[in-house]
Order: C-alpha cells, then structure tokens, then sequence
C-alpha cells in the first residue's frame, strides 16, 4: 500500500480536531502482542491508529488490515485496544459472525464456551472462559446490561492489563471514531463494576 487506505484524513482531522495521537503506519509489535484473540483473527497489518489518554490507562483505536498491504482487505472496521491496571480476568464474548471471526484455532485451543447463568445474554453472546465464574467476573452484570442495551454484536476480549473491542458495523471514518469516544469510557467503567 504505496497511499494510505480511503478514510485516513477524516481519522486524522477528527484527531487533529480533538488533540488525539494519530500514526498512519503505528508500531506493528504493539499490536501483535494482543494476539493471538480468542474470537477475531489476527492481522495482518494495523493502519490509522488515534491514540488518547483515559487515565489510569490509554486508548487506540487502528484499523486492522485484513490482508497484504498490497491488496484490499475483506472488509474494514476499527478495533479499540484498552489498557488498564485494574483489569486482571480472561474472557471472551462474541455476538454474530462477523468477516473477522477467528474459526481456526492451530496455535492453540480455544478457550472453553462457557454459560455464565444471565438468560438473556447466554441467548444472544457466546462466551468463552476458563469457567463460567472467570466469565462473570472478567463480564460484570452492568456491563454485559450495558452491552445488550446497545443490541451490542461484534468481539470483546478482556484480559489483564485491559481488553480489546470489535462493534460490528464500525468503520474507519471520523463519524465512527467520534461515537467510539464515548462508548469506550462508558464500557470501561461498567467492565470494571463498582469500586
């Protein structure tokens, strides 16, 4: 990819509008170390990554490029990474299928499917965890209410140090990142519950 994707001047006047990091071609190794996920594949790049401080953490929201910098990716959308100290449990969440839905597992098993007891999210989300009782602790009741308050579809994959989320439907435009501005915090406090 010789120019930069359609879509990387609106993320970077939004950023530039907000006083937010913007990195067209961001630090490639940072992302991967999120990876493997248990529910999304892997990219094979990142692009357009704006970057904000959430304090005691941070926030990047990229593009993850489906394939070779070269050729044109199955669909595009925006991944949002979060890092936090408070977070310190695993689990996974995945409502739909979406074009970046990890079905192959060859590095390593997937984590257990797990049913964590709340009726109306086991009908709608699949959850994956060491245990139903990890699931309900990494995915506290505010969050998962929150969550299906929004008719949330896409990824969400908590782990210490933070968690990484897919809102299916999301696109790398300055309209799309705007809305994540405010869901991100708002998801954040309900991930981490009551203090």
């Amino acid at each position: 990819m010789s120019a930069l994707p359609e879509g990387a001047e609106q993320l970077a006047w939004l950023a530039r509008q907000k006083r937010l990091a913007f990195e067209p071609r961001p630090n490639e190794d940072w992302f991967h170390a999120w990876e493997p996920f248990d529910t999304m594949v892997s990219a094979e790049h990142y692009v357009n990554a704006v970057s904000w401080s959430m304090p005691p953490g941070t926030v990047t929201a990229a593009e993850p490029w489906l394939a070779d910098l070269a050729g044109e990716p199955i669909d595009r959308t925006l991944l949002v990474f979060v890092s936090h100290p408070a977070f310190t449990r695993r689990a996974a969440a995945r409502a739909g299928e979406h074009f970046n839905t990890r079905v192959a597992y060859l590095e390593s098993p997937p984590p257990p499917t797990v049913r964590i007891g709340d009726a109306t999210w086991d009908a709608q989300v699949t959850t994956l965890a060491a245990s139903a009782s990890e699931a309900v602790a990494a995915l506290p009741s505010g969050a998962r209410q929150l969550l299906l308050s929004w008719r949330f579809t896409g990824h969400l994959e908590v782990r210490p140090g933070g968690f990484v989320v897919h809102f299916a439907g999301t696109r790398p435009t300055a309209d799309h990142l705007g809305r994540l501005l405010g869901t991100v915090p708002e998801l954040t406090r309900a991930l981490l519950g009551p203090r």
